[in-house]
C-alpha cells in the first residue's frame, strides 16, 4: 500500500512535465480543427488520459492544501503563520509554482526515504523508485551544476557538492544518497519558508475603491459601475469616500486627508479649480469632479506599475544561495585532489563531503526560522528573511515623517482667546460645533475638551459649510468655527494684531482653526503634526548605537525641518515625490551605505523596494505593507529596539556555527584519509555537526540588548588577542631553550 502512494506521489511530482509533453504531442499529431457551425453539438467523453491527469492534478491539489495548512505553520511557527494571515488579502495565500515543486519533493525524499526501509526489511525490489525519487528532489541541483560549468564555463560549489552526491549514488551508498535528496529538499522547503511573503502580495490598489461611483447625468445624479466611467465625465463625492480617479473640481468644496498619498500631514482644503488625486479620503463636504484619469493612468496606480517593474521574479538561483561560501571551493578541490592522492578516488570523492562549511547555509535557514518566530512573538512580522541578515550591517535610517514620525491625528498645541474670553470658553466653542464630526481636526479639538473634563453645550441648527467650517447656534448665539477663508466668506474681520500668529504658523506648517461669536473673531486654535510618544526615545537609540539618521516627507520644508531638529536628525528631505524618495534611498545606497526605509504610505511603496531593508506597520496602506520586508504589528516604533537586537543576535548565532563546521571539517577529512567506511564517516559527522547546529540554532534569542552582544563580542576579540599573545610568548620561550 505504500509502495503505490509513494507511486501516486512520484506521478503528481511528474504532472506538468506529462502534461506538457501530451498536449504538445496532440497538437502535432491532431491540429485544431475549424468549428463547423451546422455541426451538431457531440458529447464529449474525457480521454482516459486527460481523466488521469485530472486525478494527479487533484491528488496534487490535496498534498499541497496538507503542507500548506499542517507542515508549513509547524517550520515557520504558528504565531508568524497568523500574522502573514492577517495581512493576506482575503486571508488566504496561494502557493507560487516553486513552492509547490519543492513541497513535491520534499514529499518523494520523505516516500523514498520509507519505500527504501521497505525494501531492506522486505527484500522487494523498489529501488529503481528510489533512484528515481532521489534524482528528481536533486534535479534543480544538477541543472546549475550545467549551467555553471558548461554554459558560463565556470567552476562554482555546486559542482563539486554534485560531483559528491553523484559518487555517493553511483558507489551504492542508496541510505545515504536518499537521506542527502531529502535534506537537500528541506533546504529548499526552509529557504523558502523564511521569505513567505516576501514582496509578493502586490495588489491593485484600487481593491479598495469603490465598486459603483455616482455621475452627474445631465443634471441628475445617477450610480453607475466604475468599469462603466469614462474621461470628462462629472462624479459626485460626499464625505467618507475614497476618491476612485484623479481629476479637477468644477463644484463644490471639501477637506480632503491625501498624506498616504502626498505625505502632507494636514488634510487640504479643495475648491474649484483644484486636482483630487485617487486613493485619496474625502473627510468632509461635497465635491463635483471631472475625470481627467482612470484607473491605470491615475497617479496612485502609476506607483502601482513602478513597483510592478522592480518586483522580483521569484526564480531560484541555488548558486546565488550559495555565494556565501564560495570562498571554500579551492579548499574543497584542493582537499579532494589530495586525498584522490593519498587514497584514491573515493578517497577524494568522500573529502569533497568534507567541506561543512557548507552546510552552514542550510543551519542558517534553521537559525533563520528560530528567529522569524522569535520575531513573530514579539508582535514583529518578518516576511522575508534575508531583510534579518541584512539588518546587522544597516548604518543609515530614513524615515517617512507623516505617520511614522507622527501621528495621523494631529495636536491640539496652543488657543489664542481674544478678547478677555478663557482658552476653555474658546475650546468649549470648538468642541461643541465638532461634536458629531470625524475627521483628524475635530477629534484633536474633542479630545482636548475630555482631557479638560469640558461641560459642551447643546447646538441648534448645525449647519456645515462644505470644506470650510460650521455654522451653528449655541445658547442663542451664532458661532462659526472653520478656516480663515471660511472666515472671509463669512465677513469675519481677522485683527492686524494677529497677523504675525497667522505667518508664523503658515512658516511652520501649523494648521489654525479660527472661532468667531456674533460675526466677530473671539479666537484661534492652533493645531501640529502630533509626535509619536515614542519616537524621541527610539530616535536617540538608534543614534547612539551609531546610525544615520534622516527623515524624507512630502510635506512643506518648514515643518519637515522643524522635526528634524527636533529630533536631533542627521538630515532631512522635504517636498519629495514618491519616485524621488526612492532615488534618495538609492543615491545613499550608492554611498556604499546600507539604508533601511520606515514608512507606511502609497507614496512610501517604490522608497520600500528600492531600501536594502524596509520596515511598515500593520495599520500601514495595503500598498505599504504588501511592499515592506518587516511588519511592526503592534504600530510601536519601539520595536524598532527589539528588531537590531534579534538581528545581532541573529549573527551571533551564524558566527558560532561558522567556527563549529570549520573545526568538524578538518576532523572530518583527517578521519576519512585514515579510516575506512568513508561515505558513512562524513555522512555521520555531517549529521553530528548539524546537531550541534541545531542546538546552537535553538539557543533563545532577544535576551541581551544590543550593548550586552556587542560586549561579548568584544570580550572574545580580546579573549582571541591573548591566546594568541600567550602562543607568541610560548614560541619565543621555546626558540630561546633552543638557543641556548
Amino acid at each position: 500500500m505504500f509502495a503505490l502512494n509513494f507511486l501516486v506521489v512520484l506521478g503528481v511530482a511528474t504532472t506538468d512535465v506529462i502534461r506538457d509533453a501530451l498536449e504538445t504531442t496532440h497538437q502535432e499529431l491532431f491540429p485544431a480543427k475549424q468549428p463547423d457551425p451546422n455541426a451538431e453539438i457531440e458529447t464529449k467523453v474525457p480521454h482516459i488520459g486527460q481523466r488521469f491527469m485530472s486525478f494527479l492534478d487533484d491528488t496534487d491539489n490535496r498534498f499541497q492544501t496538507f503542507v500548506s495548512k499542517k507542515i508549513d505553520p509547524l517550520l515557520a511557527g504558528h504565531s508568524r503563520e497568523q500574522q502573514l494571515q492577517s495581512l493576506m488579502h482575503g486571508g488566504v495565500r496561494e502557493l507560487s509554482p516553486q513552492e509547490r515543486a519543492t513541497n513535491r519533493r520534499l514529499g518523494l525524499g520523505v516516500g523514498a526515504s520509507g519505500l527504501l526501509a521497505i525494501a531492506i526489511v522486505s527484500g522487494q525490489a523498489y529501488l529503481p523508485y528510489v533512484i528515481a525519487a532521489g534524482l528528481y528532489s536533486v534535479w534543480p541541483w544538477y541543472v546549475q551544476a550545467y549551467r555553471t560549468l558548461v554554459e558560463d564555463r565556470q567552476i562554482k560549489i555546486v559542482v563539486p557538492i554534485m560531483v559528491y552526491v553523484s559518487w555517493m549514488w553511483l558507489s551504492g551508498h542508496f541510505i545515504v544518497g536518499t537521506l542527502a535528496s531529502l535534506f537537500f529538499a528541506l533546504f529548499q522547503k526552509v529557504r523558502l519558508i523564511t521569505q513567505i511573503g516576501a514582496r509578493q502580495n502586490l495588489i491593485s490598489i484600487f481593491d479598495q475603491q469603490p465598486r459603483f461611483v455616482w455621475v452627474d447625468n445631465n443634471g441628475l445624479e445617477v450610480e453607475i459601475p466604475i468599469e462603466d466611467l469614462h474621461i470628462g465625465d462629472v462624479i459626485i463625492l460626499d464625505a467618507g469616500q475614497t476618491v476612485p480617479v484623479d481629476g479637477t473640481v468644477i463644484d463644490g468644496a471639501a477637506l480632503i486627508d491625501q498624506h498616504r498619498l502626498t505625505g502632507e500631514a494636514q488634510p487640504v482644503e479643495k475648491e474649484t479649480g483644484d486636482t483630487v488625486l485617487a486613493s485619496s479620503l474625502m473627510l468632509a463636504g461635497r465635491l463635483r469632479v471631472k475625470v481627467e484619469k482612470g484607473g491605470n493612468d491615475t497617479a496612485a496606480a502609476q506607483i502601482l506599475e513602478i513597483l510592478k517593474n522592480t518586483i522580483d521574479d521569484g526564480k531560484d538561483d541555488i548558486a546565488k544561495n550559495l555565494e556565501e561560501v564560495e570562498h571554500t571551493l579551492w579548499p574543497m578541490l584542493c582537499g579532494g585532489l589530495v586525498g584522490w592522492m593519498i587514497g584514491g578516488p573515493i578517497t577524494g570523492a568522500a573529502i569533497l563531503g568534507c567541506n561543512y562549511v557548507i552546510g552552514t547555509v542550510p543551519l542558517k535557514m534553521i537559525n533563520l526560522l528560530g528567529a522569524l518566530n522569535s520575531g513573530a512573538n514579539h508582535s514583529i512580522l518578518i516576511k522575508d528573511g534575508r531583510a534579518l541578515e541584512t539588518l546587522n550591517s544597516i548604518d543609515v535610517i530614513v524615515f517617512d515623517k507623516t505617520g511614522t514620525l507622527t501621528q495621523d491625528q494631529p495636536e491640539l498645541v496652543r488657543i489664542h482667546a481674544l478678547d478677555e474670553r478663557s482658552e476653555n470658553d474658546i475650546l468649549t466653542l470648538a468642541a461643541t460645533a465638532e461634536y458629531k464630526q470625524t475627521h483628524p481636526i475635530a477629534l484633536a479639538i474633542l479630545g482636548e475638551a475630555k482631557v479638560r473634563n469640558l461641560n459642551l453645550h447643546l447646538t441648534h441648527n448645525t449647519e456645515y459649510e462644505i470644506g470650510y467650517g460650521i455654522k451653528v447656534i449655541i445658547n442663542h448665539r451664532n458661532v462659526l468655527v472653520g478656516s480663515y477663508r471660511f472666515m472671509g466668506m463669512e465677513n469675519v474681520v481677522i485683527p492686524q494684531r494677529f497677523q504675525p500668529e497667522i505667518d508664523r504658523c503658515t512658516a511652520h506648517g501649523i494648521s489654525i482653526v479660527y472661532i468667531a461669536e456674533e460675526g466677530k473673531l473671539v479666537g484661534a486654535i492652533e493645531l501640529d503634526a502630533c509626535l509619536r510618544p515614542e519616537s524621541k526615545d527610539v530616535v536617540n537609540w538608534l543614534k547612539a548605537s551609531g546610525m544615520l539618521l534622516y527623515i524624507i516627507s512630502g510635506d512643506q520644508e518648514a515643518p519637515t525641518q522643524r522635526l528634524a531638529n527636533e529630533l536631533g536628525m542627521d538630515g532631512y528631505f522635504a517636498n519629495t515625490l514618491p519616485d524621488q524618495k526612492a532615488k534618495i534611498v538609492k543615491e545613499l545606497k550608492s554611498g556604499g551605505r546600507k539604508v533601511c526605509f520606515i514608512g507606511d504610505g502609497i507614496n512610501d511603496a517604490i522608497a520600500l523596494r528600492s531600501a536594502d531593508v524596509s520596515v511598515s506597520f500593520r495599520a500601514a496602506t495595503n500598498v505599504a505593507s504588501d511592499n515592506a520586508q518587516i511588519i511592526l504589528m503592534n504600530d510601536d516604533l519601539n520595536q524598532l529596539k527589539i528588531l537590531f537586537n534579534l538581528g545581532h543576535s541573529y549573527k551571533h548565532l551564524l558566527n558560532n556555527n561558522y567556527k563549529q563546521s570549520v573545526t568538524m571539517s578538518l576532523i572530518a577529512g583527517a578521519a576519512v584519509i585514515v579510516l575506512p567506511y568513508k561515505f558513512i564517516i562524513v555522512e555521520s559527522l555531517f549529521a553530528l555537526n548539524f546537531i550541534f547546529g541545531i542546538n546552537i540554532a535553538t539557543t533563545e534569542l532577544l535576551t541581551d540588548d544590543i550593548g550586552t552582544l556587542k560586549a561579548k563580542e568584544a570580550e572574545e576579540k580580546v579573549k582571541g588577542s591573548q591566546f594568541l599573545e600567550a602562543m607568541t610568548q610560548l614560541s619565543r620561550k621555546l626558540n630561546l631553550q633552543k638557543i641556548d
